[in-house]
């Protein structure tokens, strides 16, 4: 009888030891697993250097991951690819032979797994030609110096209200007479009261 019940102690011991080695294999596998995911997973997404043609996209990773980016002109169809080189934490994609004044949208895949934008692809826009071409310059023998005090020249209208009549004269306004033309002609009708002496 004692050795029934030393056998079941111990099958229930060895059993006990058993679970718990399990348990504990079981969460460490787990929580490798969460923070592998976390650790994969692109942070601080910048997009940077935008011009006609190029753009430069940044991100860090937790652990050293070695990463494509997949771009297009649809956020359906991301058809291109940008691969990188070489694992890093500090990653940098130059994409190169865009169009100019075009939106490109873009994902982060690293091994299997694509990352976004919260559900949807980042997004950028490169530069118009018009707006990206900067300032003429003038040669250095030309620049002039601006005066500080600068005047300013009302030019002289050309055309002249020649017009004697009111009513021609408002049927002429913007062509050669004026509102003050129009008004000064009223005026001139217009009798003025005089102030007369009372016996």
């Amino acid at each position: 009888m004692n050795n029934q019940k030393i056998t079941k102690i111990a099958s229930i011991v060895i059993g006990v030891i058993v679970a718990v080695v399990i348990m504990v294999m079981g969460f460490r596998l787990l929580a490798g697993v969460f923070t592998r995911a976390s650790d994969v997973e692109p942070r601080d997404v910048v997009i940077s250097d935008i011009s006609q043609n190029n753009a430069k996209i940044s991100w860090s990773t937790g652990t050293e991951t070695q990463t494509v980016i997949e771009y297009g002109n649809t956020p359906t169809a991301l058809n291109f690819f940008a691969p990188e080189t070489q694992k890093n934490k500090s990653h940098s994609v130059d994409l190169t032979l865009l169009s100019p004044n075009s939106t490109y949208y873009f994902q982060i895949r690293i091994g299997e797994t694509k990352y976004d934008n919260g559900g949807v692809p980042w997004t950028f826009t490169t530069k118009d030609i018009a707006k990206s071409q900067g300032p003429t310059t003038i040669p250095s023998s030309t620049k002039t110096q601006p005066s500080p005090i600068q005047t300013v020249v009302i030019p002289t209208t050309i055309n002249t209200c020649t017009e004697t009549s009111c009513a021609a004269i408002k049927t002429k306004l913007g062509q050669g007479c004026n509102t003050q033309d129009y008004f000064k002609c009223l005026r001139k009708l217009t009798p003025t009261a005089t102030a007369s002496a009372t016996p």
